[in-house]
């Protein structure tokens, strides 16, 4: 008996040890994350502040009164949160509850299911998600009839939302996306998906935080390519 209790003794040690080898490793990886650029907030001091923000350790809310839908956005693998400010924003002031995910490690895949609890139980939900995020977000929606609209902003599905309204937005200089994925999945989304490409912008000002190792030069600023999808998204969900 004593010799079974010391092996799961050492079993227990062993899985903890590996525990904090993995959280470490995930720290350490998540320490050169793509941080917003105070040139955002500058255009954000420009913009109507007819909105209510809050911050918890999870999440950035925007909320305005009598939201029309509720927006859930998920960042970008390795992107500060707060590097979609200036999108959430734009969208708040237009009638949009928005909620900013605050991912683990700004890893969404980590934990993909922990992001339906931002989910309205009122509103209509569009959830939004860039490159990484936006197959989280399919996952977040798969079979959820929460979800109306999903958005991938430089991203495609991982699971079917065939049910749902779906968009993707593509940039021709985006040199990070596999746009072959977008046709490997097609039958994740809904057949009269649309999808849209802005030309001269690329993978990095689908956010808000300078340039992205791998990607593509932009030939528009990155205000330019933000208020491009500002517009797209307002079109696409309040059609």
């Amino acid at each position: 008996m004593k010799k079974i209790i010391s092996i799961f003794k050492k079993i227990g040690l062993i899985i903890a040890a590996l525990f904090v080898v993995m959280f470490v490793g995930l720290w350490i990886y998540s320490m050169d994350s793509y941080e917003p650029l105070t040139e955002m907030q500058e255009a954000i001091d420009q913009i109507d502040q007819s909105y209510v923000r809050t911050e918890d350790f999870d999440e950035i809310s925007f909320t305005v009164d009598q939201p029309k839908m509720h927006i859930l956005f998920l960042p970008g693998g390795k992107v500060e949160p707060e590097s979609y400010e200036y999108l959430a924003i734009s969208l708040a002031i237009n009638g949009y509850n928005v909620t900013i995910a605050k991912p683990l490690f700004n890893l969404a895949i980590l934990t993909p299911n922990y992001f339906g609890r931002f989910l309205s139980e009122t509103l209509d939900n569009v959830v939004i998600g860039h490159s990484l995020g936006g197959t989280v977000g399919s996952m977040i929606s798969n079979s959820n009839d929460l979800v109306s609209h999903v958005i991938f902003l430089a991203s495609y599905p991982i699971q079917d939302v065939s049910d749902k309204k779906t968009l993707i937005i593509t940039a021709n200089n985006d040199l990070i996306l596999d746009t072959s994925k977008i046709e490997e999945n097609v039958d994740f989304l809904d057949e009269n998906y649309q999808n849209l490409e802005i030309s001269g912008g690329n993978h990095a000002r689908f956010g808000w935080y300078g340039d992205q190792k791998g990607d593509g030069q932009a030939t528009i600023d990155t205000i330019t390519q933000q208020d491009l999808i500002i517009t797209e998204i307002i079109s696409f969900i309040s059609d």
